[in-house]
């Protein structure tokens, strides 16, 4: 017998609170990575993995070298990034006869304030993956997420972000095939995923990957100069960098999910991802 066909189930699932690297400070490219804070990684196996953090980066990380003397001493007496606190959790039920696999993934962040104007109270989420033995495919549900406090250049927003939608097509083959249904594209947050120029379809790469956003209205006073996409979840700040809200990737056995991705500076907040497949 080979053993390499013993049934077994492979879970995905982690989540952290802040990480990537801070790439540009205002008009100042730098290359400084962020120690990922309050990574959780679950083991394929399943288990649990907790973690929580917090973090400050002030110019003093900067290598010499990487900036102009006179800039470099402007910048290591400020503050570029801060994280209050975060929690990240990923954990999976015991498996049991005649149950489906089960994993939970969460991400909790507080009080992240970014140079140049950046700031968030707080942002959650909660994922939960679920596959029946006889299933193909994982479902892949949303439970709390919200994106709360946000400020750009001292303005608030507010972010509605709609997570009944993708509840009600757990799968990928259930979400695309509602996709493909007359008119289903027009309305947020399925209007948010990009699409195809030649056929408005929605657009997979080559692993089957769709990206979008659940971010379902943004609402409140822009910073001068900034402007939301016509995506409806991209703010383009000039100033300061692009801000994209809610965003999602789905794939066939994991869904990812990032509350906010700071493109300026290649930082993610609040970010987690959830899935698995049954082995062989």
């Amino acid at each position: 017998m080979d053993s390499r066909n013993d049934r077994r189930y492979l879970h995905i699932a982690g989540a952290f609170g802040v990480g990537g690297r801070l790439t540009k400070i205002g008009d100042v490219p730098i290359d400084l990575p962020i120690e990922t804070v309050a990574p959780a990684h679950l083991p394929m196996v399943g288990g649990r993995s907790e973690s929580i953090g917090k973090l400050i980066i002030d110019g003093r990380h900067i290598p010499a070298g990487k900036v102009s003397a006179n800039i470099l001493d402007d910048l290591r007496k400020r503050e570029l990034l801060s994280v209050g606190s975060a929690r990240s959790l990923a954990e999976s039920d015991a498996p049991a006869p005649d149950k489906p696999f089960v994993s939970r993934t969460i991400s909790e962040v507080s009080k992240v304030e970014v140079a140049e104007g950046f700031s968030l109270e707080h942002c959650e989420l909660h994922m939960t993956s679920s596959q029946a033995l006889s299933a193909p495919f994982p479902s892949i549900t949303l439970g709390k997420a919200t994106i709360d406090g946000l400020k750009l250049g001292g303005y608030p927003l507010q972010v509605q972000l709609d997570t009944d939608s993708f509840n009600s097509l757990p799968t990928q083959a259930e979400f695309l095939t509602h996709c493909g249904k007359n008119g289903a594209l027009r309305g947020a947050p399925f209007s948010t995923f990009l699409k195809d120029d030649a056929n408005g379809r929605l657009h997979q790469n080559q692993s089957a990957y769709i990206v979008g956003s659940m971010v379902k209205k943004i609402e409140g006073r822009l910073p001068d100069g900034a402007s939301i996409e016509d995506n409806g979840y991209i703010i383009n700040w000039p100033a300061f960098g692009k801000i994209i809200l809610g965003e999602i990737l789905i794939g066939p056995y994991v869904r990812r999910v990032n509350l906010v991705r700071l493109k300026h500076s290649d930082t993610e907040i609040g970010s987690g991802c959830s899935g698995g497949s049954t082995w062989p």
